[in-house]
């Protein structure tokens, strides 16, 4: 039986701007009870839960695949030849067992939930200096090179990367 995730049946195009019209920020997650990501994404709403989809960028979609894939956890996916990523999982996740597949929108990012429970990024996360510095460039993708936190040497193109991704999902909104 194929089955498609309510979320992602009702899904319609979701604003990314808070009702006054204030751009939604980016946000760090990882997967709930892992140490993966952070993966860099624009939640869809100001007000968001575990399973909640949130707006990711190819390269962070392809992450979350690989990661995924690093655990027997029920789930699998694959990009389509025409950017479509779709997710199976089997009985053993769900109950029943199921597909769902994600169109880039028009910007080329990936609504991505409902299928595993989400969790912030942070402290109480297990992560490597490496995964912190590359989330630190996220969180400070709007500042100025000389607003800048220090970072440990080595991990510049880390730090880099993390300012970058923030950029891409966003869309530049808001870069200094």
């Amino acid at each position: 039986m194929t089955t498609t995730p309510a979320a992602a049946r009702d899904a319609e195009p979701r604003p990314t701007y808070y009702a006054d019209g204030t751009p939604l920020s980016i946000q760090l997650f990882t997967v709930e009870g892992s140490g993966y990501g952070p993966y860099v994404a624009l939640p869809v709403s100001s007000v968001w839960t575990p399973y909640s989809a949130h707006l990711f960028t190819r390269a962070t979609a392809e992450l979350i695949v690989r990661d995924m894939h690093r655990d027997e956890c029920g789930i699998w996916a694959a990009f389509a030849e025409d950017g479509t990523l779709r997710f199976m999982w089997s009985a053993d996740h769900d109950g029943e067992g199921g597909t769902c597949a994600v169109q880039p929108d028009a910007d080329g990012r990936y609504e991505i939930g409902g299928l595993w429970s989400w969790d912030e990024w942070g402290d109480h996360v297990p992560h490597t200096a490496g995964q912190a510095a590359f989330a630190l460039g996220a969180s400070e993708y709007k500042w100025t090179a000389e607003k800048c936190t220090e970072h440990p040497e080595g991990l510049d193109a880390l730090y880099a990367r993390g300012r970058e991704e923030a950029h891409a999902v966003s869309l530049r909104r808001d870069e200094p």
